[in-house]
This record gives structure tokens, C-alpha cells and sequence, in this order.
């Protein structure tokens, strides 16, 4: 800003004298608001190699609709493995108001939408579907042309997409390795992770192992066929106990991410690369291509995971993870980004940017549910006095991406603690010109229901269809409240930021005396790229372990 020239040297120097204080309180404010953000002063970025490894076991299996189904076992219901949290340090509160600016005030109308499927599915508790009694379920499933596989912790079912018929299981997660040999058939560990390659039209399985020795075990199906053969593989974890696995699909490979425990930092974030290729060839040879964090800073990244199969990303551009909101604070204006650009000729020339926070995207300030600790036991039940946790210190499953052509874009959530009190999710929209790989905000949004709410909302997933609709399926429960399912939804039309009213997918009829609640639900979108399928857990009656789960379709009017 141009300032008039003054006569008199004083008035020059008192000016000047003014100009330097304030630019210096502004540095001094930058810097503080900086460290809010960061919580403390962040590790310079390590210098890190790939680590390439070929796969130790492969073969084609027969067709899983020939497998002899296994024994049943009678087993007590149980909790799985021993819930990790990457940074359990209860993170703590700065002493200054928050007010959330992009909570949503306004009550909306209810989106049409169309629930034209619901399936009663995987379960525990003596139904037709019923599962080893292991709770949480971790609720997954993929949606392929005419099949849709869910998977759960410890076991998975197909059914007809059409009819909601079960077609074949419940069988155990590692099922799918019957007779592979080895601890991917001997080892059913859950946090299991089933995907839709829509290009290839063809189904991913991943499950890792997590007793020694460590293993990622994927299977890749020869034909669009659920139940047919699968080219199977058992990948090395060198790094330490491969905890919370997630996965995309993209252009070049199949992109994978883990929380590793017991290595040689304690904890460390992973990111796994498998050449898709190779493996869609059922070619042997097919590599894995690892970097290890150098430090214990990040955590839960998150892949991207392709919608649109006829517009993909550029040719060569890398892989996009985002992770790390829980740095520190329990409120912050920073998710991380991270670029994975996987060379399957020479893997020694594979390049990992965005260890140590080195990437921020700047996002509208959140304040991170339960308190910040992702094993926070916060969320009331109507009728018995135990809590749920949220995991409110990772973004949720799946980071969903989509090509436009003149843009790209990407979706995901995670739970915060809106200006109420109450749980609500946090949704993003970030975009980037197809020739970027720097996205930013287009919009955003916190859901916390209508005016008045008294409930908590959390384990979102949300995707996006070919039109620009937007779903989102969450948890919501409160004191007046048994968990249920609901789910909220907008078109390209809505104001930004804004979701229409929820509505009910299932109504819980009790609430689950214990405190672990799934890690996370799926929202999946059908190759059609107008219907969105979404899988989450309910409980018919109060008791520990007695979950059930549901399938949902949902449609927007305008997406044909």
C-alpha cells in the first residue's frame, strides 16, 4: 500500500519505528500460529531408499467356489489383536476458543436419493451369515459388475448385486489362500481390505499377517468373477508388525499403507507400491516397493483410490496419500501430503516426498474428537453407561479420487468435535488442475446434524460419482440413542460445504457393552458411477459382541 511522503524526518521515523513493530508482531503471531499448528518444531526430512522386495510365495489357485469350505471353530467371542494408536500421548488442548468456521448452521432439505438395495449381511450371533464371534467388524466391501464382496475382520461373502442373494461364504479371510501354504493360509488377521479394479474389472484381496512371519498377502482375481482363481502372493514386512493396512488403486500400481510396530523406531508409517501390471498378468515376478518413515512423525496415510475408470490420472503421475492430521494439538489447520511415484523397471529410482510434514495442505481449523486420542473411549450409548471410541486421530477409509478432465479430485473424512461438544465429520473436497500434483480446499464442510442434535456422529466414508453427488455413511449415537446406521448427501447444486439432511439406513435396536467400535466403515462406488454401496455395523440387541452389519444402496436422481 502506497504511503504519502511527510515533510518532517520525525514523522518519517516514527512511521518507521511503527512499521517495524507491527511487521515484527506479525512474525511473532505467524510464527506462534505456526507452532499451534505443528505442536512442536518438525523433523528435517531423512533422505530414504526404497526397499524392493520380490514376492516369497506365488501360485493360481483353483477357483474359490471349488475350495472345500473349512471347519468351523467354536471359539468364545473375542476383541481382535490389541487395538495400536500410533500416538497415544493424550494431545492437549490450547488454551484459545474454538469455533469451527465451516460447521454446517443451516438445516437442509433431504436429497432424493433412491435406497434400491438393502442386504441383511455379515454377522456374528447364529444367522445364515454368521461369522467367527470377533468383534470389531471392521465393515469393507468392493462392488464389481454383477458381485459384491464384503469382507470383515475374520470373514467374507459374496452376493448377487442385483438381488442381494448371498452366492458363496461366509468363508474365513484367508480362504482365499486355502492351500497357498504358508502364513497367509495359516494366519486370518483381519483389517482386511477388498477393492474393485474398474479398469481391469477385477478384484484385489489384501490381508496382512501379524504374527511373525510377516506378511502382506494379496490376491488378484484372474477373471471379474468373485468366486473364480486367483493369482496369489505372500510379500515380506520386513520393517515390524504391519498394523492398519489400507490400499488404492491407481494407474500403475496398487498402493498400499501400514502403521509398523516394533521396528526399529517403535513406530513408524509405511508405504507399499505393488507393481498392478505384473500382477494383473499373474506374472510372478511382480514387485513390492516399500518406504519406511525416518521418523515416528507420521502416521495413518491414506492412498487414493480411483472412481472414474475411463478418465484416470495422467500417465505418471504419482500417487497422492494423505495422513498425519494428529500432530500434537488437539486442534490444527493442516492435513499432510505425500507423493509416491513407484518405478516398476528400475524400483531403485522410486521416490517417496512428504516424510516429516514437509507437505502441508492448509485446511479450515479442526479440533480432533475424543480429545485427540484415537483410542478415547467418548461416545455415549442409550441404555448402559460404556462409551465407544471414534478413532478421531486418522482420516477414515477411503481417500476417494476422481478425473474430471479439466480437474482432479479428492475425497475423505475424519471425526472432530464440533463448536457443540457433539462428534461430527469433517469433510474435504480437495482439487487440482490434471497437470498437478498440488491440491488445495475447494470446499469443505463439518456435519454435525441439524439444530439441537444431541448426538455424536463418526466412522464416515464418503465418495463422489460421476456427476459430481456426494455420500456420506457414518455412525451416530448418543444417550437417548442406540448406534445406528445414517447417511447425508449434496449434488454439485448445494451451497459449498453443505450436506442435505440425513436419513436412516438402519436403526439400532441396542448398544455394545464394550468400548472398541470398528475402525472403519466403506463407502464404495459401482462401476456404473452413479451408485454408491455403503457397509457399517449395528447391533439388534444390547450385548458385547453380537454385531451385525448391512449393505446399502443409494442413488441421486440426476446421475444417469
Amino acid at each position: 500500500m502506497k504511503r504519502k511522503t511527510h515533510v518532517f524526518r520525525g514523522r518519517v521515523l516514527a512511521i518507521g519505528a511503527l512499521t517495524f513493530c507491527a511487521l515484527a508482531l506479525a512474525v511473532v503471531f505467524n510464527g506462534s500460529l505456526l507452532a499451534k499448528n505443528s505442536s512442536h518444531q518438525l523433523p528435517p526430512e531423512a533422505s530414504v531408499q526404497a526397499e524392493v522386495h520380490a514376492a516369497v510365495q506365488f501360485d493360481v489357485s483353483v477357483p474359490m467356489r471349488e475350495m472345500p469350505p473349512e471347519a468351523r471353530s467354536e471359539r468364545a467371542p473375542r476383541f481382535m489383536h490389541e487395538e495400536r494408536i500410533p500416538k497415544p500421548k493424550k494431545v492437549i488442548a490450547p488454551g484459545v476458543p474454538f469455533a469451527d468456521s465451516v460447521l454446517q448452521m443451516s438445516s437442509q432439505p433431504l436429497v432424493p436419493a433412491m435406497k434400491t438395495m438393502g442386504i441383511e449381511s455379515l454377522s456374528i450371533g447364529g444367522t445364515a451369515l454368521d461369522c467367527d464371534a470377533v468383534s470389531p467388524p471392521d465393515s469393507n466391501l468392493a462392488v464389481g459388475s454383477t458381485q459384491i464382496v464384503q469382507w470383515v475382520n475374520t470373514c467374507y461373502a459374496v452376493f448377487d448385486k442385483a438381488t442381494g442373494a448371498e452366492i458363496a461364504g461366509p468363508f474365513p479371510g484367508n480362504h482365499f489362500w486355502n492351500g497357498f501354504g504358508g502364513a497367509c493360509q495359516t494366519q486370518n488377521s483381519g483389517d482386511p481390505i477388498i477393492l474393485y479394479d474398474k479398469t481391469a474389472n477385477r478384484w484385489i484381496a489384501a490381508q496382512n499377517t501379524f504374527s511373525a512371519p510377516h506378511m502382506t498377502c494379496v490376491a488378484v482375481s484372474v477373471t471379474s468373477d468373485a468366486t473364480g482363481s486367483y493369482y496369489r502372493y505372500a510379500f515380506p514386512q520386513q520393517a515390524g508388525d504391519p498394523d492398519y493396512p489400507k490400499w488404492g488403486v491407481w494407474r500403475d500400481g496398487y498402493y498400499q499403507s501400514n502403521n509398523i510396530f516394533g521396528g526399529k523406531l517403535g513406530f513408524a508409517a509405511e508405504a507399499c507400491a505393488y507393481d498392478r501390471t505384473k500382477m494383473l498378468a499373474g506374472n510372478s515376478a511382480a514387485k513390492q516397493i516399500c518406504f519406511l518413515a525416518p521418523t515416528s512423525w507420521d502416521d495413518s496415510l491414506l492412498p487414493g483410490d480411483i472412481d472414474s475408470p475411463n478418465d484416470l490420472p495422467p500417465a505418471g503421475e504419482p500417487e497422492m496419500y494423505l495422513g498425519s492430521i494428529d500432530t500434537g494439538s488437539a486442534t490444527s489447520t493442516v492435513i499432510y501430503e505425500y507423493l509416491f511415484h513407484a518405478n516398476f523397471t528400475t524400483p531403485s529410482l522410486s521416490t517417496f516426498e512428504g516424510f516429516s510434514g514437509t507437505m502441508p495442505i492448509f485446511v479450515p481449523e479442526f479440533k480432533l474428537s475424543c480429545g485427540g486420542l484415537g483410542d478415547a473411549d467418548c461416545i455415549p450409548q442409550k441404555g448402559t453407561t460404556y462409551k465407544l471410541d471414534s478413532i478421531g486421530d486418522r482420516l477414515m477409509y477411503r481417500l476417494a479420487y476422481r478425473n474430471f478432465g479439466s480437474r482432479q479430485t479428492w475425497l475423505t473424512v475424519h471425526d472432530v468435535t464440533a463448536t457443540s461438544g457433539y462428534i461430527g465429520e469433517r469433510w474435504y473436497e480437495f482439487r487440482a488442475p490434471e497437470t498437478s500434483t498440488k491440491p488445495t480446499v475447494y470446499q469443505a464442510g463439518t456435519y454435525a446434524g441439524p439444530a439441537g442434535n444431541t448426538n455424536d456422529r463418526w466412522m464416515g466414508s464418503i465418495a463422489m460419482d460421476k456427476v459430481g453427488d456426494i455420500a456420506l455413511g457414518f455412525s451416530i449415537s448418543g444417550t437417548a440413542m442406540f448406534p445406528s446406521i445414517h447417511y447425508t448427501g449434496r449434488t454439485p447444486s448445494s451451497p459449498l460445504g453443505v450436506m442435505g439432511a440425513e436419513d436412516i439406513i438402519v436403526s439400532g435396536g441396542g448398544s455394545q457393552t464394550g468400548n472398541r467400535w470398528g475402525d472403519y466403515s466403506s463407502m464404495a462406488l459401482d462401476p456404473n458411477g452413479c451408485t454408491f454401496w455403503y457397509t457399517n455395523e449395528y447391533y439388534l440387541t444390547t450385548s458385547s459382541h453380537n454385531w451385525r452389519t448391512k449393505i446399502t444402496s443409494i442413488k441421486f436422481p440426476n446421475c444417469e
